[in-house]
């Protein structure tokens, strides 16, 4: 497949950007870094095999999202292969929709096919594959730095093998787990310290079971002394309880006298509860009357007279029509003035000579096409006369001619008569010529008179006659008049309209008591505050109006209350409200009384017959609970003594393996055993998927690596100078001087190691050729190059370039040179 045209719809810095690849065997694109070189190279990359692989954690799988906030992401790729087929590959993504891989449309010839059409025929590889075989870029070359020189023996020797990083890096993986979990010598991995804890915890198990023994006996002796205690225990509850009941009693003893003297308080209020809330609310309504009708009367007062409208004022806002309609044909009068100002201008800018005569009266334009009438015209000067001699010449000159013509040829008498013709005829001509010198004298002084006619109306009129279109001029004037006519109409108008302006201003000022100012805005203004004085002096009357109504209302609502409230005084026994409300003080303090004494009753009245009997006979009482104390504390000495023999057993039975120990001990060493065999599994198994991994990778080199090897050999002559001519793999991998000295993959330079790995990767190129392939992409692969280096990079690059295509990006103008080819040149921005 070769790659012909890249297009760029929207990828990382570039936007609508098409690149015609004008070579099918090698391209170098040469640009400064952050030109966009390697943007292209993912670009490449993103469109065969999906956008938003950096989540797959690739060293090249970068997001290359549009610098500017634009959509779609994406392009396409159009390829040709060895049949002549064209194919286009199309990957777009818009945020939102679709997968993020991108949506991908596969053409052949320009129709629509299945993506497998394409990738059928390059094997169906993936974007790793691709990667790791076709790319090489500092992220590539970085990887040989980073690893140690030991382990690139393996990585280069893996290199036939697909995804050969990522199979050493998991059979590491898996060794590395395996060695954590157990080492022959080891203490530390937790497979060692398993043994060790299994052999402890088997002599636990023995010490467990022997001490359990002990620890049973002691258990019954245990069991007895709490069956004592516990008895001790019932019987010092029994007293406690005794002895809390009658210390309750006592609590209540002082209940139980305020009881009795409550009752004592206790005496007959003749009250009505209901009655006295109609009484209050009556009262309330009363206070609130009051308060009303003193703030009405307070508010009509602020109000005083309310002066009456005038009907002038009504009639004045009845014009705000008529005002309106004067204001826009004002406007319109002033709009049209503007025109024909502007009509004017024009005019007169169009016909210069019309500014001269603008202000002339109809006498005046009539003299001036008087005067204009009376001029004479100045031609040129006739050369008629001029003509005539001239002819008369050339015939005086034709007839000496034929005269000598016939005088030779023996006609003398004939051509003598003709010359003496032709000589009178000469001398006429000149008596004419001097004639009309003595007429061009006389026609100079009447051409003088004529331009001093002219020149005295130019000083006049400040016109030229010569240039003068009169009838134009005219028609001009005559166009400014009828519009200066109009304007004059239009600032009568303007001027009417005013008037009436100000006269309504005059009314209006007059009704307002205030000056109003002489426009339109300045006069609807004020009609809009008289029509607000109107409305006020209307809201005032209103409201004054309601106030009254309201105050005569309220003062017959308070006469009928008031006759209310003194007929519930009079049935209550009352004088006035004071005396009421204490007899509903002494009501509620009687009520609270009898509350306190039910609410005793109901907390006293299952032992008030007792408390009656007890307060007969207190010292009795006060004997039985210090009897009760003295037992009380001798059944708690005998609970202390059962307590301690019960802890000492205890002590001894904690230093002894019980049965839950001697079960914990053996449910630890099976925990023990089970985590043991699981680990060894586990460790098992990472042993033998690394050596799985390493079997798999050595099948797959041993039967590639043979063939790319003599590919690769010839490589690394070309690319070494010859300096290293061969490739030895035995156990280890190395490489033959020139001189014949074998020197091991470890102990060469970076830049060997580069050229190495550059023959290595593009033998495997060369190898699957006619598989797969597909374009080799190398993004600023030669840094670390010196100039020998590069030179022979380049020999090589043209060799493969015979078989693959190459496209080079590079920032190494000698690079580009030396290629040999015609550069496509990247600018930074561009």
């Amino acid at each position: 497949m070769k790659l012909v045209k890249l297009k760029i719809v929207n990828f990382g810095q570039f936007s609508n950007f098409t690149v015609e690849l004008p070579n099918s065997h090698l391209n170098a694109f040469y640009g400064v870094n952050e030109a966009g070189k390697s943007t292209i190279v993912a670009f490449i990359k993103q469109i065969l095999f999906g956008f938003h692989l950096a989540k797959h954690a690739s060293d090249f799988f970068e997001d290359y999202k549009p610098l500017a906030h634009v959509s779609p992401m994406g392009g396409a790729l159009f390829f040709k292969d060895d049949q002549q087929n064209d194919y286009e590959l199309e990957r777009l993504y818009a945020s939102g929709r679709g997968s993020k891989t991108g949506t991908l449309i596969v053409k052949r010839n320009n129709q629509v096919v299945p993506e497998n059409i394409f990738f059928d025929q390059i094997k169906n590889i993936d974007g790793d594959f691709y990667a790791d075989s076709f790319i090489f870029n500092q992220d590539m070359l970085g990887k040989i730095d980073k690893i140690q020189q030991s382990d690139l023996l393996e990585h280069i020797y893996y290199l036939g093998a697909a995804n050969s990083d990522k199979l050493i890096d998991l059979r590491n993986d898996f060794a590395k787990k395996a060695s954590n979990l157990f080492k022959k010598a080891g203490t530390v991995p937790p497979l060692n310290r398993l043994l060790k804890e299994l052999q402890e915890k088997r002599i636990n198990v023995n010490k467990a079971e022997n001490e359990f023994i002990i620890y049973q006996n002691l258990a019954k002796e245990y069991t007895n002394l709490q069956e004592q205690q516990n008895a001790y225990e019932e019987d010092l509850f029994d007293l406690q309880k005794e002895y809390s009941q009658l210390e309750r009693l006592e609590n209540l003893i002082p209940s139980y006298r305020e009881l009795l003297e409550l009752k004592d308080q206790v005496e007959p209020v003749n009250f009505d509860e209901k009655k006295y809330h109609v009484a209050q609310t009556l009262a309330l309504k009363i206070q609130n009357l009051q308060d009303n009708k003193e703030n009405l009367q307070q508010r009509i007062d602020q109000l005083g007279k309310v002066a009456d409208i005038a009907p002038e004022s009504k009639r004045i806002l009845q014009e705000r029509p008529e005002l309106l309609q004067w204001q826009s044909e004002y406007k319109n009068c002033k709009q049209e003035e503007y025109r024909l100002q502007e009509d004017q201008q024009e005019l007169l800018a169009i016909s210069p000579e019309l500014n001269k005569i603008a202000n002339f009266n109809q006498a005046e334009v009539i003299n001036l096409q008087r005067d204009y009438q009376k001029l004479p015209s100045i031609d040129q000067v006739s050369e008629k006369g001029e003509a005539q001699n001239h002819n008369f010449l050339f015939l005086g000159i034709f007839l000496i001619i034929l005269g000598l013509i016939l005088f030779v040829t023996n006609s003398k008498i004939f051509g003598g008569l003709i010359l003496i013709a032709a000589i009178l005829l000469i001398g006429w001509q000149q008596k004419q010529q001097r004639e009309q010198r003595v007429a061009k004298v006389n026609e100079a002084h009447n051409v003088n008179a004529i331009k001093q006619q002219h020149e005295v109306f130019y000083q006049k009129y400040g016109l030229s006659s010569t240039k003068l279109d009169l009838a134009g001029l005219l028609s001009a004037w005559r166009q400014l008049q009828l519009q200066k006519q109009k304007k004059a109409t239009i600032i009568q108008q303007e001027a009417e309209l005013l008037g009436k302006m100000q006269h309504l201003a005059d009314q209006i000022s007059k009704n307002l008591g205030a000056p109003v100012e002489y426009n339109f805005s300045a006069v609807s203004e004020a009609l809009n505050q008289l029509e607000e004085k109107i409305a006020k002096t209307n809201h005032y009357s209103e409201v004054k109006a309601d106030l009254q109504s309201n105050l005569i209302e309220n003062n017959e609502l308070l006469a009928k209350t008031n006759a209310l409230l003194q007929t519930e005084l009079t049935q209550a026994q009352v004088e006035n409200m004071t005396e009421y409300a204490n007899q509903q003080v002494k009501n509620e303090q009687q009520t609270a009384l009898k509350i306190k004494i039910d609410l005793l009753n109901n907390n006293l009245n299952p032992d008030i017959a007792k408390l009656k009997e007890l307060t007969q006979n207190e010292q009795a009482f006060t004997d039985q609970l210090t009897t009760l104390a003295q037992k009380i504390a001798k059944e708690q000495k005998q609970i202390s003594a059962s307590q301690n023999k019960i802890a000492e057993i205890k002590v001894k039975m904690a230093t002894l393996a019980s049965s839950t120990a001697v079960f914990s001990a053996q449910q630890e060493l099976a925990n023990t055993q089970a985590q043991f065999k699981n680990l060894s599994a586990e460790y098992l198994s990472n042993l033998s998927a690394a050596k799985w991994i390493s079997q798999a990778l050595n099948l797959a080199s041993n039967e590639r690596f043979p063939k790319m090897l003599i590919t690769a050999k010839e490589y690394l002559q070309l690319l070494t100078n010859n300096r290293y001519n061969d490739i030895q793999i035995e156990k280890k991998l190395a490489v033959n001087r020139y001189d014949g000295k074998k020197i091991k993959v470890q102990y060469l330079s970076r830049g060997t190691s580069e050229q190495l790995y550059f023959a290595l990767k593009l033998a495997f190129i060369e190898q699957i050729k006619d598989q797969i392939n597909m374009p080799i992409l190398i993004d600023d692969s030669f840094v670390n190059f010196d100039e020998q280096r590069t030179e022979q990079i380049t020999q090589l690059l043209n060799k493969v370039a015979q078989s693959n295509q190459v496209l080079i990006f590079t920032a190494q103008a000698n690079l580009a040179t030396k290629l040999q080819h015609q550069p496509l040149t990247f600018t930074r921005g561009n």
